[in-house]
């Protein structure tokens, strides 16, 4: 029997920076990271099980996916910081927004300066403009919310991290218009 049937039961219970052998920590060795996945992934692919007992199949098919959506969230600045709250015990509701309403103005503003963006007389610069602005803005709550984390702020880090679902979202949106751009 492998030995990590043994410890099935511990492997399933570990937190996703256990699975990895990471620091619980926003800072996330990217490399370390991604080499431990390829490590994991080699260790449990369900192929490597193909000739086993079902229970064993069944098992390295959960152990899989688990690494996968730790690898995917612990990636995800933004999935990483919403699990560190939820290790933490702070609940986020997926349609609860910032009340910061000088933030929402700003993103207000820099929505409008998105869809301008077409027309515009150098439609590339204006986007690469604003993609480096979303870029410093996300930045920095990124900051923010590692040094509130730390601090053990939770409703600090909670807001951070509901502005950078916002800033998260924008940048997506310029990567879109960029692509669309460029078509």
């Amino acid at each position: 029997m492998p030995a990590f049937l043994l410890f099935g039961s511990t492997f399933m219970q570990q937190n996703h920076f256990e699975i990895f052998g990471l620091p619980v920590s926003y800072a996330v060795d990217r490399q370390a990271l991604a080499k431990r996945y390829r490590e994991l992934q080699q260790e449990f692919h369900p192929d490597r099980f193909a000739a086993k007992s079902e229970r064993e199949q069944m098992l390295s098919m959960q152990y899989a996916a688990q690494i996968n959506e730790a690898n995917n969230t612990l990636k995800d600045p933004v999935a990483r910081a919403a699990y560190l709250l939820q290790l933490a015990g702070v609940e986020i509701n997926p349609e609860q927004t910032t009340a910061d309403g000088e933030f929402l103005m700003q993103q207000m503003m820099l929505r409008e300066q998105l869809e301008d963006v077409r027309t515009a007389a150098d439609p590339e610069a204006e986007l690469d403009n604003l993609g480096s602005e979303a870029g410093q803005l996300f930045k920095a709550q990124e900051a923010a919310f590692a040094s509130a984390l730390s601090a053990n702020a939770l409703e600090e880090a909670k807001s951070a991290l509901l502005k950078l679902q916002f800033l998260a979202k924008l940048q997506r949106q310029v990567e879109e218009l960029e692509e669309d751009l460029l078509d």
